[in-house]
């Protein structure tokens, strides 16, 4: 609905631009038409020199327009300004379709028309000389002339849904384009009247001065862009400086990456090395959930083939370009696109893939900045997926890769004061292998292991979510519960007895039946703090032990048990 409504809107204003031209060719005096093309050639280097932005741009182009207004009158300012504009943006593009073109000289026609008709109202017709209430009324074009234009792009932007430049603001843009065209008044002003005492000389000798001094103006906005882009950076560095997980950082970098450049979609793939692809790991914009899990073999197309070769690349207009141009996917839908491997000492963490709609949308300077971002997320991934395999080496028991006794500890503190905080339970089941010294000394140790690793996979499958499971020294395991209490413990204890009795262990040599015995306790009736707890749970399971093996002990059925030395 929004294009269709973008493309009524362009092509309204574009039929009612050329309709007005059509209707003011009739009064131009073609005598001066010599005059008419310097002007609009004139008007060519001011246009091709200016400085585009998403919802404007800055040009001295102004001043030949209000300069041919005063001598010639509105409809050879409005046909020089729009040749001006049809061969500056169509011969040399830059990056707009010709239905942008045509909307551009279309809306400069009718700011003119719109301009024209408030000087009228103020002062009468432009004449050959001017006085002091035309002053007000070329002070009144020039305004018309002004709001007019921004009000017709803001037509466009809005209806099109595009993004506006990151690094400025409508502000900056109108507050850069009133001092240009505050600038361009007295030029204009001048400028006619060197028409009328020297020529077409003095006319082009100005407007060259004005180029000059509209370079300058380039350079100093783009110098403004690039302190911008810095400070950008600077975000980035001091945001990767706190502690962020993996996922915040590849937001992070979507998130930035904007702040430098407007883009349609993006998507940060990172590298599996279980799955031995780029996954798709954090994406951004329309196509977010279509790009959402997809992955990228190595040398697989030109992303894969970016990924491999650890250098940046641009596509300027994907279906020109060779490289891509039969491509499926993104390749088929977006016409612009960066791709930025994610690099940190050589090493390929992952790729940013970046696309708009516009062709010619990035440049060399935007692929230079996002690469800096990139080089620094590269880094903080890089050093995060360390830190977690440091942590997951310390917490993990090497045997069995379940949570160890360190980790036990560290958890069972965390969940006791989140029990004591909310007030909803807690429960531990401790468990062990009946007669593993039995297994240990007629199969070997090596068998022994391996029912203790396949034990371990068991009971963390059977678990999941539930709770954790960790191993507490040699054949005992420890699994705790948050929120469970010991009753509801006691079921799932006896639903893994029965599941490990059943199960069939694959160890050479050895009967395949393994036996436990679990004792359960919980927190608050059985145990008012951590040290309590496991003594209470560690007293079930003796009692399990003690009353026939292969069974389910409660804490709180001890004193219904033969008596025992608990």
């Amino acid at each position: 609905m929004r294009r269709l409504t973008h493309v009524a809107c362009t092509w309204l204003v574009v039929g009612l631009g050329a309709w007005v031209l059509a209707r003011l060719f009739s009064s131009l005096d073609l005598d001066y038409g010599g005059h008419f093309l310097v002007f609009a050639g004139l008007g060519v280097a001011a246009e091709w020199l200016a400085v585009n932005f998403p919802h404007g741009q800055l040009s001295g182009g102004f001043a030949l327009v209000l300069a041919t207004f005063i001598l010639f009158g509105a409809p050879a300012a409005a046909w020089t300004g729009a040749l001006a504009t049809l061969i500056s943006q169509g011969f040399w593009p830059r990056g707009n379709s010709l239905r942008t073109v045509l909307f551009n000289a279309a809306q400069h026609v009718l700011a003119v028309m719109a301009g024209n008709y408030a000087c009228h109202r103020l002062a009468g017709p432009a004449g050959d000389q001017i006085s002091t209430g035309q002053v007000a009324g070329l002070l009144a074009f020039s305004g018309v002339y002004f709001l007019v234009n921004h009000l017709l792009v803001s037509l466009y932007i809005t209806t099109s849904g595009k993004y506006r430049h990151p690094l400025l603001s409508r502000g900056d843009a109108l507050r850069w384009d009133g001092l240009t065209c505050l600038f361009c008044i007295p030029a204009g002003l001048l400028m006619s009247y060197l028409y009328r005492e020297t020529g077409l000389s003095g006319v082009v000798l100005l407007s060259l001065l004005l180029l000059v001094i509209q370079f300058v103006l380039r350079l100093y906005v783009h110098t403004e862009l690039a302190n911008r882009e810095l400070l950008a950076l600077y975000h980035v560095a001091r945001a990767l400086n706190q502690k962020l997980d993996v996922q915040e950082i590849l937001n992070l970098v979507l998130k930035e990456t904007r702040r430098v450049v407007s883009y349609h979609s993006g998507v940060v793939y990172l590298w599996s090395g279980e799955k031995c692809c780029y996954e798709a790991r954090a994406a951004a914009g329309p196509f977010r959930d279509k790009l959402a899990g997809s992955m990228i073999f190595k040398g697989e197309g030109f992303t894969g083939w970016v990924a491999e070769k650890g250098e940046p690349e641009i596509i300027y207009n994907a279906r020109e370009d060779p490289r891509v141009r039969h491509e499926p996917g993104l390749f088929q839908v977006l016409r612009s696109f960066m791709i930025i491997p994610l690099l940190a000492d050589n090493r390929k963490v992952g790729i940013l893939v970046v696309g708009d709609k516009r062709p010619f949308a990035f440049h060399e300077n935007h692929l230079h900045t996002i690469s800096v971002i990139c080089g620094q997320a590269a880094v903080a991934i890089a050093s995060t997926l360390l830190m977690k395999q440091l942590e997951d080496s310390a917490n993990t028991d090497g045997l069995t890769g379940i949570y160890n006794h360190r980790y036990f500890t560290y958890r069972l503190g965390v969940e006791l004061r989140y029990a004591r905080e909310t007030g909803l339970p807690l429960a531990l089941i401790m468990l062990d292998v009946d007669n593993f010294k039995l297994i240990n000394d007629r199969f070997g140790h090596v068998a022994g292991d391996a029912v203790l690793v396949e034990l371990a996979r068991l009971l963390r499958d059977a678990v999941g979510e539930r709770g954790v499971v960790c191993r507490y020294g040699g054949e005992e395991f420890a699994i705790l519960l948050p929120g469970c209490d010991a009753a509801r413990a006691g079921e799932l204890a006896e639903d893994l007895r029965r599941m490990v009795r059943e199960h069939h262990f694959a160890v050479k040599d050895m009967p395949r039946q393994v036996r436990i015995s679990l004792g359960v306790a919980g927190y608050p009736r059985d145990a008012r703090d951590a040290d309590m707890l496991v003594k209470m749970a560690d007293r079930a399971l003796y009692g399990a032990k003690r009353t026939g093996k292969d069974r389910v002990v409660l804490y709180g059925q001890l004193a219904d048990l033969p008596r025992q030395e608990w």
